[in-house]
């Protein structure tokens, strides 16, 4: 043998880890076992070498600016889905934004009270511009407000 070969098959110093393994023949055979004693000859190298902890870093993102979008789309009237009737007026609205800023527009428009009709929904009660006049209107909170 020119190189000498560690007992799984690799030349010495040429890897880490097992890249293949003796079969139990081959070990049978071999000049490794011998009166059914295995010969395993173990060489320890010692790397010194100066690691540096994991770097940190840092991403700067910016404030969440997803509520002027909304209030932009309820304003635009693009893509409503919904209109509410309030006092004889009515005013355009987002079913999947309503469902996910309020659990009772969720269980009135996708669950199980969802009223018959999710196209119009008349609501009792209430006058015009606190349901659509900013800055406490219900429409405009549940759109634009970070924290409905």
């Amino acid at each position: 043998m020119d190189e000498q070969h560690n007992v799984m098959g690799a030349a010495v110093g040429c890897c880490r880890g097992y890249k293949r393994f003796y079969r139990r023949n081959q070990l049978e055979t071999s000049d490794y076992l011998k009166d059914d004693t295995l010969l395993v000859r173990c060489c320890v190298g010692v790397v010194k070498s100066h690691t540096e902890g994991p770097k940190t870093y840092t991403i700067s993102v910016p404030p969440s600016n997803i509520g002027q979008h909304f209030g932009k789309l309820l304003d635009s009237g693009t893509g409503t889905d919904v209109n509410f009737e309030v006092d004889g007026e009515t005013f355009a609205s987002h079913k999947i934004v309503l469902a996910a800023r309020s659990p009772v527009f969720r269980a009135q428009l996708f669950g199980p009270m969802k009223d018959q009709n999710t196209q119009c929904i008349k609501v009792e009660d209430m006058e015009a511009p606190v349901f659509k006049v900013p800055p406490l209107a219900l429409l405009s909170l549940l759109h634009a407000c970070e924290h409905a």
